[in-house]
């Protein structure tokens, strides 16, 4: 099996400097780039992706896809997956710190940011292959894993539901059947203090072989409570894996996982960013200016909060991938098993009424689980025509046990819910050559999903379940939904030369509708809400040039949405005291772009790297219940105009052993983006989070010693230039206005050795 490898590089630069960095590949200076090239070293290594479920050249693949290795992720002190946005254009990564490591995504401003089970993201995780029927969980950590493949625009051929923004593919490391350890520990900002290994062995050489990751991950906040002077507490999660590898003989593999994740951590307090208007500022005098002297001048670090934000998850996952390849296919089936516990317990205002008694507690305790089982083939004929086709069971339940929310003290709402959703899916993907030169890619996935939803509201005047055949509101007699939709792709790509293609593609990507997991008044809103398309039209150049020592990338693409599914927390007019959750479909919206990825590597020694994306987006329409067109006054989330980065890494050699320094850094720029959808009522614009530019540096010596294959000693500092923290979220609750926070500068040195 060829193993999948990308090499280090990153992404970033607005169009203009990617158009200087162009210009400066001038015909002037090619022939004498050239044959220096030749000279010292064969140029850019090649990258492999499986964006397709079958190994080629991300270069040949007519789709936006980029690969990231895990030494590439190390080498640059990504920590997890949200990290790599700092690389890949018209691509935003975050945290949602109210569900156990959730990842919060945006891929060309198709986004949905509430983590409620009921709901589904719009870009979808696989980690080994195993689609997530949630992001809970998806923030995983980078230090064992093969590579990161980032696809944008919908995926509904091969990856199927919930892929309309794109989908994040995570591959962890495989075991290599040879004794060997990977031992790191780093320290660092804001106590983190992380030890992580990852252990191979042969069990019966060239047969069965072991590997063992166990990662400690710990550290405090960066907030500090200005009522005990004392670090909010923070990440204390530790994560066992382990793996077998069985090879029989050398047509045949099955590679089995177990992971089992303890999760105790605490995040970052809120920022009470509530005005006047607000019941939380009107009646409880819990307003933004009370503390924002204290906000500001502390870099955003001070924490008025009345308990800690406290959001531990316990996960145990089971993966299994099995594959035979024969002279001329491969089939491979893909079977997954994750279940996962989950609670809460936080002050959702960050702002208390005394130090020990925040005004809005909400906590909850809830159940998730599912089972997938994907079986396909791929064939790799040297004739005119291949195929990649399968069939898929998704199986997915979640049972939330209870979530009561306290005002004051006093419980306002309580109530439990649940859903059993499945999903039954038929793909395929056909390739024709109509030439040496030309191909034409045809496909299309059939989904039908089935979804079974049930709540009850105890503290509603009058208390209510669903579902209940004497229910007024007629979805609740019956809260079952049934979707059925067809997800085609066509592309034709022609390759001009041996590293020059182009492709033009039309792909569809479809979310199913469905119900509100956290709703208040019944009829208003438990749903259920329309199922949402994605048309992505997409044309793309790609090239390698100067003997393969440089790269440039051109992507331009337009997506249009309809029925864009919009979540809303409002205050509840039954009871005003708490917040409903709705979903409403806003009709029409249209987002255009341009994306460019650039590389080049003169030497051994030297590889700079570069991309920028911009994105413009509208609602074309955007109706209220009258009829009225609200698309002036709405927003869409996560889609900055522009976002750019450029760095690069230089080796200088020292000694004779191979020992080396490796300096490396990176600057990239996120625009002004919202992250609500309807704009500030006060005009004070909280909903907008100013653009931000960070510098990433590090600096690492490797070496060796006696019975050491290699070790590596390294400082490393991301957002050098700022200070403090800053707000990269808020949101209107109805009854009050927060903003999560994140740090700006942190620092670690690290230890590494490999045996």
């Amino acid at each position: 099996m060829k193993r999948v490898i990308n090499p280090a590089w990153g992404r970033g630069l607005m169009l203009a400097g990617a158009s200087v960095m162009t210009l400066s590949l001038a015909p002037a200076m090619a022939q004498e780039a050239e044959q220096t090239a030749k000279a010292t070293h064969s140029g850019l290594e090649e990258i492999t992706v499986t964006a397709r479920k079958r190994v080629e050249d991300v270069q040949s693949v007519p789709i936006a896809v980029t690969g990231i290795s895990g030494a590439a992720l190390e080498n640059r002190f990504v920590a997890d997956v949200r990290q790599v946005a700092k690389y890949i254009p018209n691509v935003q990564l975050g945290q949602v710190q109210f569900s156990g490591a959730t990842l919060s995504a945006s891929i060309r401003g198709l986004t949905f940011a509430d983590i409620e089970r009921s709901f589904e993201p719009a870009v979808a995780t696989s980690i080994d292959g195993i689609f997530l029927a949630s992001n809970t969980g998806a923030l995983v950590d980078t230090f064992d894993l093969e590579s990161i493949e980032v696809l944008r625009g919908p995926q509904g051929t091969l990856f199927g539901r919930n892929t309309i923004g794109g989908i994040i593919n995570i591959r962890r490391s495989r075991p290599t059947g040879e004794f060997g350890a990977k031992l790191s520990a780093t320290v660092g900002a804001y106590g983190r203090n992380d030890y992580k290994a990852v252990i191979n062995a042969p069990i019966m050489p060239g047969v069965l072989a072991a590997k063992l990751g166990i990662f400690s991950i710990n550290g405090d906040s960066f907030t500090r409570s200005a009522y005990t002077g004392k670090r909010d507490p923070g990440l204390d999660r530790l994560d066992i894996t382990g793996t077998l590898l069985f090879t029989p003989t050398s047509d045949f593999e099955a590679l089995f996982t177990y992971e089992h994740m303890k999760d105790r951590s605490h995040y970052p307090q809120l920022v009470n960013m509530s005005r006047a208007g607000s019941l939380a500022c009107d009646t409880f005098n819990l307003c933004y200016e009370n503390h924002q002297q204290a906000y500001e001048s502390s870099g955003f670090k001070a924490s008025f909060a009345g308990t800690p934000f406290y959001v531990p998850m316990n996960a145990n996952n089971f993966t299994l991938n099995s594959k035979y390849s024969g002279e001329n296919f491969n089939i491979t089936s893909v079977t997954g098993y994750l279940k996962n516990n989950d609670a809460l317990d936080i002050d959702n205002i960050g702002d208390s009424l005394t130090p020990t008694l925040p005004l809005f507690n909400p906590k909850r305790k809830l159940h998730g689980k599912q089972f997938s089982q994907e079986l396909r083939v791929d064939t790799e004929f040297d004739g005119v025509f291949n195929i990649v086709a399968g069939l898929y069971y998704f199986d997915s339940t979640y049972r939330l046990d209870y979530q009561d929310v306290y005002v004051a003290g006093n419980l306002v709402d309580k109530f439990t819910a649940g859903q059993h959703a499945k999903s039954y899916a038929a793909f395929a993907e056909t390739y024709w050559k109509l030439s040496d030169a030309t191909r034409v890619t045809v496909g299309g996935r059939y989904t039908k999903e089935k979804k079974r939803f049930h709540v009850t509201k105890y503290t509603d005047v009058p208390p209510y379940s669903c579902p209940d055949v004497t229910s007024n509101y007629a979805p609740c007699r019956d809260p079952n939904l049934t979707f059925k939709k067809f997800t085609p792709r066509v592309s034709i790509d022609h390759k001009w030369a041996d590293d020059i293609m182009t492709y033009v593609s039309w792909s569809r990507g479809f979310r199913s509708g469905g119900w509100n997991g956290r709703p208040g008044s019944l009829a208003e809103t438990i749903g259920p809400y329309e199922p949402e398309t994605v048309d992505s039209y997409e044309a793309g150049f790609r090239s390698k040039f100067l003997d393969n020592t440089a790269l440039f990338n051109l992507t331009v693409f337009q997506t249009n949405y309809k029925n864009k599914q919009e979540d809303q927390i409002r205050a509840n007019p039954l009871n005003p005291q708490s917040t409903i959750t709705f979903v409403e479909n806003a009709s029409e919206a249209r987002f255009r772009g341009v994306e460019v990825e650039a590389q080049y590597k003169p030497t051994d020694n030297l590889h700079m790297f570069a991309s920028a994306g911009y994105l413009k987006g509208k609602y074309l329409s955007f109706p209220d219940a009258a009829g009225n067109d609200l698309s002036a006054t709405k927003n869409l989330r996560y889609a900055p105009d522009w976002n750019a980065s450029f760095g690069g890494d230089y080796t200088i050699p020292f000694g004779a052993d191979d020992s080396r320094f490796v300096i490396g850094a990176n600057v990239k720029y996120v625009g002004d983006y919202a992250t609500e959808s309807g704009k500030d009522n006060l005009g004070l614009n909280r909903e907008i989070i100013p653009s931000h530019t960070s510098v990433d540096a590090s600096v690492s010596y490797y070496g060796k010693f006696a019975g050491v294959t290699e070790y590596k000693l390294s400082a490393f500092v991301n957002d050098a230039f700022h200070g403090g923290g800053r707000v990269v979220r808020s949101s209107q609750a109805g009854i009050f206005w927060f903003g999560d926070r994140t740090p700006n500068r942190t620092w670690g040195v690290e230890m590494q050795l490999e045996f």
